[in-house]
């Protein structure tokens, strides 16, 4: 079976997609991708091999406590996999919100945009977080990232251990106030297989793609709606991102 994909151009037929979605007892995610091509694939998994990923985590672990003034202890390592997601190190991990309007934020922002001849489908993918974690031999339920069931699928990225090849979904922990503002959560992918190819990915992934034609107004209606890089990104860095890409040059129509 193929996984269902749908065709959205405004925050409206989000809304209406978002609530069709919550109608059932299911626990949704959201994911923006600025190109409806990609698979969902953790960074890390984008051209690192498993003993790459290992030189990664232990060289910042080593190099890290002389610039960070409170890092995780030495054998914490849901929060070092977390800290190095934070700070942009290529991780196992992949972002997701509670949000379906700040997973349209990602996939439509100028910031996130590729720049492309003619440019591309953006989407936003909603992910049944108990159904993947029960088919991945989890509870059907969304324990933090800490939770010691996940400890197989975390301490192979340190390690030299042996990958259950599965992938679980697990709540962010809120040390930064991004997270809270970003609504955030994790898959964590033991599995190099991208999400959406794997198995039964059908059952538990929805894709909402959003024509390149329609993705500046996308935007422009999510910020309206007050969806904006300041307050998602609490640093003078987001602001100044943020009003040039609301006072920017005339861009060419689709």
């Amino acid at each position: 079976m193929t996984i269902t994909v749908t065709p959205i151009r405004t925050i409206g037929d989000l809304s209406r997609e978002a609530l069709a979605l919550a109608s059932g007892d299911q626990q949704w995610l959201f994911r923006g991708q600025t190109d409806a091509d990609w698979n969902l694939t953790p960074s890390v998994q984008r051209g690192y091999s498993p003993q790459q990923e290992r030189y990664l985590t232990n060289e910042f672990r080593v190099r890290a406590r002389s610039r960070h003034a409170v890092c995780p202890s030495s054998d914490d390592y849901p929060g070092w996999l977390a800290l190095m997601q934070h700070y942009g190190l290529p991780t196992r991990l992949l972002d997701w919100t509670y949000s379906p309007l700040i997973a349209a934020f990602f996939s439509v922002h100028p910031d996130y945009v590729a720049a492309r001849n003619g440019g591309c489908d953006a989407c936003i993918w909603a992910l049944d977080a108990r159904k993947l974690n029960e088919a991945q031999g989890f509870e059907p339920l969304i324990f933090p990232l800490d939770a010691s069931s996940y400890e197989p699928l975390i301490v192979p990225a340190f390690k030299n251990r042996e990958e259950l090849n599965t992938v679980g979904v697990a709540m962010a922990i809120e040390h930064d106030p991004r997270i809270q503002l970003q609504q955030g959560a994790f898959t964590i992918h033991s599995s190099r297989t991208p999400l959406n190819l794997m198995d039964g990915a059908d059952a538990w992934l929805r894709q909402y793609v959003v024509d390149r034609c329609a993705v500046a107004g996308f935007f422009e209606e999510l910020t309206a709606l007050g969806i904006r890089k300041y307050t998602l990104f609490p640093d003078l860095s987001a602001l100044t991102s943020e009003l040039r890409s609301i006072h920017r040059p005339a861009d060419k129509e689709c």
